[in-house]
């Protein structure tokens, strides 16, 4: 199970890697940006927004596989 995204220092820097070496894809960025306004929106951090995607994907997918 993931960790709170506060707590884990490697979390952080896994997203930080994948932005850089996503910065030419402009898709990418365009969708980024979109998270990182949503979290601004909700009044919690993009590291914390990008956690609650991801949790949601796992729910997701544990769902579609019962």
């Amino acid at each position: 199970m993931l960790r709170h995204y506060n707590d884990d220092d490697k979390f952080k820097k896994i997203i930080d890697e994948f932005i850089l070496s996503s910065s030419d894809n402009e898709s990418i960025k365009y969708i980024l940006r979109n998270i990182d306004f949503e979290a601004f929106k909700l009044g919690i951090s993009f590291y914390q927004m990008i956690f609650i995607l991801i949790q949601k994907g796992v729910i997701h997918k544990r769902k579609s596989q019962l």
